[in-house]
């Protein structure tokens, strides 16, 4: 299905809800800290009673929202949930690394209302959360819990953004906004309050850190588990295309990225859903292949061995033939691996990248749908 077409079946959809329906549509992705947009404060009388700035604010959280679409094209209403958070700042005190991590014990969620027409919404978020500082690790201070709720303004978010993000497959960016948070927290026996301002976007990959915050927080964040989600476009392929299809480029992972290197064993799982048709809601396809490659190289599609570096591993599954004129064109590949019931795969010698793209049963991209599907991947499980 061309652009244009999948852009207007999608409007006619959008159109058509407000007497039928589709159902319930999840976007799932990071909402990422903007560094250089973004600040804040710590503040104690065991400080001296200044304001002490936080600095090199980055991280996020992964959130998933579920909205339903019936409603269209009248106001939609939904829910948030919050499965991992990971911030860090630094400050130039005693204090040290700041490291902020969703409570595993208590659950964050909230709602979220949008008006699609008028590109205006908000979501509010009841944030669990875990915090700590270089300072109080040294001494044995164990880490304070802090519950707070955010307001998230959501204009903006409006029927053209929602389609773009249809016919393109990705939702990235649909969500640029900013929040402040005000909170309490004992530091040295002494209360402490901090303040963030930040200003946030959602994309597919997790947050990176600066080395040294990483190495204070990383024992933190890992008390919400060690996977790290990695969001798929519905629409992506490292596949030959058949001549009318549109497929995405595939999404490509630095095993770097990962702290992964050859030898390593990666845990792969499947998380959520898309459509293989173009809907506003979530599907019943899961399929997803994988390769490993010593670049990050992925030639045009239409050719069948798009990735010049691709190196086997796992075990190998086959894909079907396109059919042209009745003559069958193999799609198939030897060293990809289908990502299915979690398989763990040893990273081969010479391999620097992972590349994954959906496998729909039609083996067409173009007309896929969904922002809700990605892998977990967990580094020697």
């Amino acid at each position: 299905m061309k652009l244009r077409m999948r852009v207007l079946a999608a409007f006619a959809c959008a159109l058509a809800l407000g007497s039928t329906g589709c159902g319930n549509l999840t976007i799932r992705s990071w909402i990422k800290v903007i560094t250089d947009q973004s600040n804040g404060s710590l503040t104690s009388d065991a400080l001296g009673g200044s304001a002490i700035p936080l600095n090199r604010l980055s991280g996020g959280f992964l959130g998933a929202i579920v909205l339903n679409t019936r409603t269209l094209p009248g106001p939609v209403d939904g829910t948030v949930s919050v499965d991992v958070v990971r911030i860090a700042a630094d400050t130039p005190s005693v204090v040290g690394k700041v490291c902020i991590w969703g409570d595993p014990a208590a659950a964050s969620s909230g709602t979220v209302h949008l008006d699609i027409l008028g590109s205006t919404g908000s979501a509010t978020i009841g944030l669990n959360l875990k915090a700590s500082a270089s300072l109080a690790d040294l001494l044995g201070i164990p880490p304070v819990v802090i519950s707070q709720t955010a307001d998230f303004p959501l204009n903006g978010l409006g029927l053209t953004q929602l389609l773009n993000a249809a016919s393109t497959g990705s939702g990235d960016g649909l969500f640029n906004t900013s929040a402040s948070f005000v909170g309490e927290t004992v530091l040295l026996g002494q209360p402490a309050s901090f303040n963030l301002n930040i200003a946030v976007t959602n994309e597919d990959t997790p947050p990176l850190f600066d080395a040294d915050l990483l190495a204070t927080c990383s024992t933190h964040f890992a008390e919400q588990g060690r996977a790290s989600f990695y969001g798929i476009n519905s629409k992506s392929s490292y596949l030959l295309a058949s001549g009318s299809d549109e497929p995405q480029p595939p999404t490509i992972i630095p095993l770097a990225d990962l702290g992964a290197h050859a030898g390593d064993r990666l845990k792969l799982e499947r998380v959520g859903t898309y459509d293989d048709i173009t809907e506003l809601k979530d599907g019943t396809a899961t399929k997803v292949g994988a390769v490993f490659s010593s670049t990050n190289v992925v030639k045009k599609d239409n050719n069948r061995n798009r990735i010049p570096g691709a190196i086997d591993a796992g075990t190998d599954f086959t894909t079907p033939p396109h059919f042209i004129l009745l003559l069958p064109i193999p799609t198939d590949i030897t060293q990809d691996f289908e990502v299915t019931n979690s398989p763990t795969v040893t990273i081969p010698a010479g391999a620097n990248f992972l590349i994954l793209g959906t496998v729909p049963n039609s083996l067409k991209w173009g007309d896929n749908s969904g922002f809700g599907f990605g892998v977990n991947i967990t580094v020697n499980p």
